[in-house]
């Protein structure tokens, strides 16, 4: 499956939701101009939209509050991407350097700014106030998520609770907020508003495993930097994974290893000694097949998504949410 096909089969929809996309955010500032620019040019997969688009059609008719909802969803994500790049002084993102190596921290910020405030437009122009809630609440849910992982990695006792808290408030939230809103731009009924709300917590907690599995998997080509997550000191689920398979006095002996990085100055290269602790985490992981484990929770995680779509009328969009959720559990690691 490629998301490329889907767009493509999505067609004129794809090409209304862009032009609300770009008409929302063209400006006549020149520097604002020119890194708007770079950020379209240098966009992802632009997944949320996709599924904004695809949501509205399994659920009823497309129209153009749809498209406004779709946009919505890659314009927070975008400014939340501004934000986190500053936050974690981070240079490369997706393979390319970030508005913030580019340009400045200061117009990152900035820049995010505008975008909130371009969605918040939108919003307050075409949609109802309970659109507004679902986007609004999942803002404080990112907030909350990125502040609990932060105390986290200062405390160094993340569990698979916490983790799974963590994640489900920094990515699936938003998940949620896109497709409840393209629900609700087609006036869907409350079993289906549920059914894809469910579709996409599952999806968006995939989403994010699959993320943290490639943390471990240093010969993929991926745009991420290999131990990234161990530099910042964050215990994702494949090192969760390894410490619960593990001989119970490993645990705290890793934990401990782990706290030797240094994740007070942001952005700095991994030190040699560091390297050593990541490649020694890396050794724990894959002796007590972290991987594994948490590939399992994933594709239970996939085949949930898939299931929550059972009371969706067939179509051919549903096919293709579906499609969505078993990709993340089935492409090569």
């Amino acid at each position: 499956m490629d998301i490329k096909e889907i767009k493509e089969w999505l067609g004129n929809s794809w090409d209304s939701y862009r032009r609300v996309f770009e008409e929302t955010l063209r400006t006549d500032n020149v520097l604002l101009s020119r890194i708007n620019a770079y950020l379209m040019d240098n966009g992802g997969k632009q997944l949320r939209p996709v599924l904004s688009l695809l949501t509205s059609m399994a659920c009823g008719c497309i129209n153009y509050k749809s498209y406004c909802c779709a946009a919505v969803a890659e314009i927070l994500h975008t400014a939340t991407l501004l934000h986190d790049d500053v936050a974690d002084d981070g240079n490369m993102r997706r393979g390319v350097p970030t508005v913030k190596a580019v340009f400045t921290p200061a117009a990152s910020v900035l820049t995010g700014d505008y975008w909130l405030a371009k969605a918040l437009s939108i919003l307050i122009q075409t949609c109802d106030r309970e659109t507004l809630g679902f986007f609004s609440f999942t803002m404080q849910e990112l907030s909350e998520g990125e502040l609990l992982q932060m105390e986290k990695a200062d405390r160094l006792d993340t569990t698979e609770e916490d983790y799974n808290k963590i994640i489900a408030c920094k990515t699936a939230s938003l998940f949620i907020a896109t497709v409840k809103s393209a629900a609700c731009s087609v006036e869907a009924d409350k079993e289906k508003t549920e059914a894809v709300s469910l579709y996409a917590y599952h999806l968006g907690m995939a989403f994010q495993i699959r993320d943290d599995i490639l943390d471990y998997s240093p010969k993929l080509e991926t745009g991420k930097l290999a131990g990234a997550d161990l530099k910042e000191r964050k215990i994702t689920l494949p090192l969760l994974g390894a410490m619960k398979n593990a001989p119970s006095d490993r645990e705290g002996k890793i934990r401990k290893l782990i706290g030797k990085i240094d994740h007070s100055v942001k952005g700095r290269e991994i030190s040699p000694q560091e390297k050593k602790i990541i490649e020694e985490v890396n050794s724990f992981v894959r002796q007590y097949q972290g991987i594994p484990y948490a590939q399992q929770k994933l594709e239970e995680h996939s085949r949930q998504a898939v299931r929550a779509l059972d009371t969706l009328p067939d179509s051919a969009a549903k096919n293709h949410m579906a499609e969505l959720a078993r990709y993340l559990a089935t492409r090569n690691n």
